[in-house]
């Protein structure tokens, strides 16, 4: 097995160097290049259990996720897996399953695992179980959800804004009387989509009375379905619905009733998923960046892990990526 001491010989710089490079320090790009050949050519592996009994750490990251049954939180489970792989972190995974009491006991489940950091997604701040984040001597991330303690990151989505931009687009096309399918206004991404959708109907000076057709769904299929059948029955020419599960329900209705979607009805959701590639014609979808939530995650809980927790955390917001298909049309067509 190669050392790093022959990795830094091959690589022609010191062992520091390379001891920095492995450890996610910048270096000047052309000794990182040589650095990383070095690696490849001699098929260098770091002994992370060494590693973490020399630096008390345990090289392992705690992932506390809200609701793992969705098509986005099961994507985010397996990307941060594989993210924090390659940079030297295992993963423990623990879910409270929507019952924000069970927060509090996973938690101490996580940290009695001696974790090195936790990444918590969609706990909401006003929860009395979120506030044991607050004093965590070490590292937290937040997705989803903007926690404002001190030391923690936040990364969340421009969910609001990317609501806003696809109703509004429905208004420009023509379409005054549209439904919404939301969530249940309980968390903050449930808020945000609503409020973007509303914002809309502000912006492109169209009355929220009698325009804006809002029904609350629970995130099932079952509500979903419920949902579209309400707001069919109230004239609505487009609807946008703020979850995928709930949209899937929605063409079931839709389908069932055979209903031309882009014809009859346009029809916009959030949540990319394969299926909305065969639909024709193909949907209009807002595309949450999984990888990129990932990277940015594992990149930042790594990083306050090597600072040991000595700076103030931040907020990134992520665009979303929305995916204008022939199922959002003109009234006029």
């Amino acid at each position: 097995m190669a050392t790093i001491q022959e990795v830094a010989k091959l690589a022609n710089v010191s062992v520091g160097s390379v001891s920095r490079y492995l450890n996610g320090h910048k270096l000047k790009d052309a000794n990182m290049k040589q650095i990383e050949a070095a690696i490849q050519k001699l098929d260098y592996q770091q002994n992370y259990s060494a590693k973490g009994l020399k630096s008390n750490r345990t090289m392992s990251i705690g992932l506390l996720m809200n609701n793992a049954q969705s098509i986005f939180s099961a994507a985010m489970i397996a990307t941060l897996a594989d993210e924090l792989e390659k940079l030297g972190y295992s993963m423990l995974f623990s879910g409270f399953q929507k019952n924000k009491s069970q927060l509090g006991t996973k938690l101490d489940f996580l940290l009695s695992r001696k974790v090195d950091g936790l990444i918590v997604f969609e706990a909401e701040q006003e929860w009395q179980e979120t506030k044991k984040l607050k004093n965590l001597d070490i590292p937290v991330v937040s997705i989803n959800t903007p926690l404002d303690f001190p030391k923690v990151d936040s990364i969340i989505m421009d969910n609001k804004e990317s609501t806003k931009l696809v109703v509004k687009k429905m208004i420009a096309y023509g379409h005054k009387e549209i439904g919404i399918i939301a969530g249940l206004q309980k968390d903050y991404i449930a808020r945000e989509r609503l409020e973007g959708a509303l914002e809309a109907f502000n912006e492109m000076q169209v009355p929220l009375a009698g325009h804006a057709k809002i029904y609350y769904g629970d995130y099932s299929k079952e509500s979903g379905y419920v949902g579209v059948n309400k707001l069919l029955k109230q004239q609505t020419s487009a609807i946008f619905v703020c979850n995928y599960n709930m949209s899937l329900g929605a063409l079931q209705a839709i389908s069932e009733k055979e209903i031309q979607l882009g014809e009859e009805l346009s029809f916009a959701s959030f949540d990319y998923f394969d299926a909305s590639d065969i639909f024709k014609p193909k949907l209009t979808v807002i595309r949450q960046p999984v990888t990129d939530i990932s990277l940015l995650a594992a990149e930042q809980i790594v990083k306050k892990i090597q600072e040991e927790n000595t700076v103030d955390g931040e907020k990134f917001v992520i665009p979303n990526k929305i995916l204008w298909r022939d199922s959002v049309r003109r009234m006029d067509k």
